[in-house]
């Protein structure tokens, strides 16, 4: 378990990219790579489902302006680009469709932010298989340490979106690793301190967008915003003339000071971090896997019916209340919003992505269920697990006047309940219908051969 407890530390940026260094410089275990592989994969369909997204689309093809620029393949286009801008359309896609994967205890999406950031720049490093994967774990395993030590989900309570903020940490930290690998040289802690201190300056991205119940789509840029940050925050690392602030994490006007706090002291854990990733099932917050869980649950496998069913009393962490009960006007509202996630998982069953969309927002079924939907804090429940641990609890209450209660600490997904490679691939089911994406199936192939490099793997992804 990694320790973290409030501390007046002097160098904690400098150690934990001692850290992050040792991990970019050293051989992954093997069960190290065969957990990046379903990153890779979960994250790959993700950003397909992402990219057919209508702001995510308008995004790919605002890059155009940027055609011919770099080597870097851009998501739903047919150009390339220069890194950063293709760092950004495909982060913006990764974060489109509340897929993808999370870092539970910093409240932050991952692999929407540094495969991205990898893959753009692997364009023009030549990256072998092993080299990206090595580049990720560093930035992942920075990404969340330094969320960690900046307080974690202070960050979302003071009103900025740890994806972005954190993000272009772990960014910057695989462009950094994959530049050294193609120079035959060694990730430096020094290095690795000036990047952070460009990431630290390019900061950014507010939750406005949770309290409004419109105007939300800027939240899936933010993501776009943290991976082209790190690339930019590695590009300036390599200037000498352009220098930036050493201390990120501890500084006075640092990350902990300026976005999140107290300053925590973290210790590096047994495993890398990557290991303690949860996949998301269901195309909502994260808040809301437990809560579909439970409901699953409560209500016998979905076997009870919705009309059947006279109240709905869900029990969660303050966050909930502070912002996902706005009422769904949007996807993103919508896939944000407690009432309609349970009315949607209740109408339509919990894999019906489509129930987010746009033509289901004023669905009666679904508006019918959104009325009997109560929110209550538990400051037990909170206490107790939060926010190493979503937990829910619900309680419904039915026509015959019998109740029916559940809480779920560990939903299907978390790092206690991983997803299986069979489990991931079927995310990928129905994207077909949605272009000439490659299934699940081809993408887990390539991803599970160590010839494929990193070229051929953005390739494969761009290949519609």
């Amino acid at each position: 378990m990694t320790a973290h407890t409030p501390i007046q530390s002097q160098d904690l940026t400098k150690r934990i990219a001692e850290h992050v260094a040792t991990v970019a410089n050293a051989p992954l275990q093997a069960d190290d790579v065969e957990v990046l592989r379903r990153l890779f994969l979960d994250t790959f369909i993700v950003s397909l489902w992402g990219i057919t997204r209508p702001a995510a689309r308008q995004i790919s093809e605002w890059s155009r302006r940027y055609a011919g620029t770099g080597p870097s393949m851009v998501l739903g286009a047919d150009w390339t680009t220069e890194p950063s801008i293709a760092a950004l359309v495909h982060g913006t896609a990764g974060h489109s469709y509340e897929l993808d994967d999370t870092h539970d205890v910093t409240t932050s999406h991952p692999g929407c932010v540094v495969m991205p950031a990898a893959l753009a720049v692997a364009a023009e490093t030549g990256a072998s298989q092993a080299e990206l994967f090595r580049a990720v774990a560093a930035g992942y395993e920075a990404m969340a340490l330094v969320g960690m030590a900046a307080g974690g989900l202070q960050t979302v309570h003071r009103g900025f979106h740890p994806t972005s903020v954190f993000g272009s940490f772990g960014a910057a930290t695989a462009c950094i690793s994959l530049r050294a690998y193609r120079r035959n040289e060694t990730v430096t802690p020094a290095l690795l301190q000036l990047a952070w201190g460009h990431a630290l300056s390019q900061a950014c991205g507010s939750m406005q967008f949770s309290v409004e119940p419109t105007g939300g789509e800027v939240k899936r840029v933010h993501a776009g915003f943290g991976a082209r940050n790190g690339v930019l925050a590695a590009d300036f690392a390599a200037l000498p003339d352009v220098t930036a602030p050493l201390k990120s994490l501890e500084g006075t006007y640092g990350v902990a000071g300026m976005f999140g706090g107290p300053l925590q002291e973290v210790a590096p854990a047994e495993k890398l971090q990557i290991h303690l990733i949860s996949l998301k099932p269901y195309s909502c917050c994260r808040l809301f896997h437990s809560t579909i869980d439970a409901l699953r649950e409560a209500t016998d496998g979905f076997t009870i019916p919705a009309n059947q069913i006279t109240d709905i009393l869900i029990g969660g962490p303050q966050l909930v209340a502070d912002q996902h009960l706005t009422k769904a006007e949007s996807t993103m509202t919508a896939q944000y919003s407690c009432p309609y996630v349970v009315a949607a998982t209740l109408a339509y069953g919990p894999t019906r992505y489509d129930a987010y969309g746009e033509a289901f927002l004023n669905d009666p079924k679904i508006q019918e269920i959104v009325a009997k939907v109560r929110f209550e804090v538990d400051p037990e429940l909170e206490r107790r697990f939060y926010p190493r641990q979503f937990a829910s609890s619900v309680q419904l209450g039915l026509a015959d006047g019998r109740t029916r209660s559940a809480m779920v600490v560990d939903s299907v997904g978390t790092a206690r309940k991983p997803m299986s490679k069979e489990q991931i691939i079927a995310k990928g089911a129905g994207l077909a219908s949605a272009g000439s994406f490659p299934t699940g199936e081809e993408l887990a192939t390539a991803i599970w051969d160590d010839g494929y490099d990193a070229v051929a793997l953005a390739r494969l992804l761009n290949r519609h």
